[in-house]
């Protein structure tokens, strides 16, 4: 239904937003503790989401009494005659209208924590892959102390070097607040992966770009220059990063224990979702609709008591306190939702005499079957509101005229043995 969009969302952002901060949490246990701004923004969509939650649950409750008042005296289609159906047909389009409006006012009020947590994913999306692709790093050297990963950059190429034996090696430059390092493969025959140079930051004085054509960096260090062959992005990104590493202090998380207590922080929608789904429940409900009233909360009504427990099989008991109708109540409305009761009574007797009776009463039963089918699947959610307008119509005029043949058949079969 369509008042069920807003826990669905709501659910899809949480899930998002647990996975984010499990990639946070990972990230800073490896000693990746860049951008400490990320923390502040998953507080505060944390601390957003509770006021999100009770608007989409309130916008939930007008559309929910908007639905009812709609739909007073018309969700029982047992009761509907083939003389309703432009009138119910309005009442669907103008149901259709109130759910497209909510559903767009709990795109809006989820768009700003969307932004947010799209924004912040995408950092930790950056710093996951360096992550891995230090753990070339971490096979050939280890970290000393105090000194913390930056980025790693793959797919440079050296072309050329004043100082460097191996000139012209293919690899991926390491950089981490303290230095730089050089990982490439070398050997024609047997080749394996070795570093190829291992300078402290501050060795580096400054970074150019060289030639008219091909554009190569420059990187000129205590020892001499070192040219180097890479991407358009590695071009840009790398200064920006040279940068960072040598101002890392300003950049870098401390506090662990704010870490820790974003992973414990939990939202969760479990709340709205019960809420939500007793309103589908008593939307969708023949038997009570009072708790619609203005001034009446919308909560599920509870169990009538037993007047003998000893002759009653206990019941099963229902975790949540009555916010939901029992086990029995559900199946007494369901057998009267399928015409169990009433259609069953009305069919006449079967008379053998004809055979064009059973073939009557075989189509009433698959009619039958296809209306218990499509109110299953309206209720499951696998059928909108006009398709199962315009099906249940059909399956109605259907059944009306097989209901009149059976009758005239069943009138004539019986004046015959008269």
């Amino acid at each position: 239904m369509t008042i069920q969009y807003g826990h669905t969302k709501l659910r899809e952002f949480t899930n998002k937003l647990a996975s984010t901060k499990r990639i946070l949490v990972s990230l800073r246990m490896a000693n990746f503790l860049h951008y400490r701004w990320i923390e502040e923004k998953i507080e505060g969509i944390q601390d957003e989401l509770p006021a999100i939650k009770n608007r989409i649950s309130s916008q939930a409750e007008i559309i929910a009494k908007r639905m009812a008042a709609e739909t007073k005296d018309f969700i029982d289609y047992t009761r509907w005659n083939p003389n309703q159906f432009p009138f119910i047909e309005g009442i669907t389009n103008r149901i259709t209208e109130m759910g497209i409006y909510y559903k767009q006012n709990v795109d809006e009020s989820l768009e700003p924590l969307r932004s947010t947590l799209k924004d912040v994913r995408r950092q930790l999306d950056g710093l996951d892959y360096y992550k891995a692709q230090f753990t070339t790093f971490y096979e050939h050297c280890q970290l000393s102390v105090g000194e913390l990963p930056v980025c790693a950059l793959p797919e440079i190429k050296i072309a050329g070097s004043d100082f460097l034996k191996n000139d012209k090696a293919f690899g991926t430059l390491f950089i981490t607040n303290k230095r730089l390092l050089f990982i490439a493969e070398t050997g024609r025959v047997r080749k394996k992966m070795e570093t190829t140079f291992d300078f402290p930051l501050i060795y580096l004085k400054s970074i150019e770009e060289d030639g008219r054509f091909r554009k190569r960096l420059v990187l000129k260090l205590k020892q001499g220059e070192l040219r180097a062959s890479c991407s358009d992005q590695t071009k840009k990104v790398l200064p920006d990063y040279i940068e960072i590493a040598r101002k890392f202090d300003k950049y870098i998380q401390t506090d662990m224990q704010r870490v820790r207590k974003i992973e414990q922080t939990d939202v969760s929608t479990s709340d709205v979702r019960l809420k939500i789904e007793g309103m589908v429940y008593s939307l969708l409900s023949t038997n009570d609709r009072s708790q619609y009233d203005e001034a009446t909360p919308l909560i599920r009504p509870g169990p009538r008591p037993r007047v003998d427990e000893w002759r009653v099989t206990p019941p099963r008991r229902n975790p949540y306190d009555g916010y939901y109708r029992k086990p029995e109540s559900f199946r007494d409305e369901l057998d009267r939702t399928i015409g169990r009761y009433d259609q069953r009574r009305n069919i006449p007797p079967n008379y053998d005499a004809d055979p064009r009776l059973h073939s009557l009463q075989k189509d009433a039963s698959s009619i039958e079957t296809a209306i218990r089918d499509t109110v299953h699947m309206l209720r499951s959610g696998q059928l909108f509101a006009e398709d199962f307008i315009r099906r249940y119509r059909d399956l109605m005029r259907d059944s009306y005229h097989n209901r009149l043949e059976i009758e005239r058949i069943s009138r004539e079969t019986l004046d015959s043995r008269w």
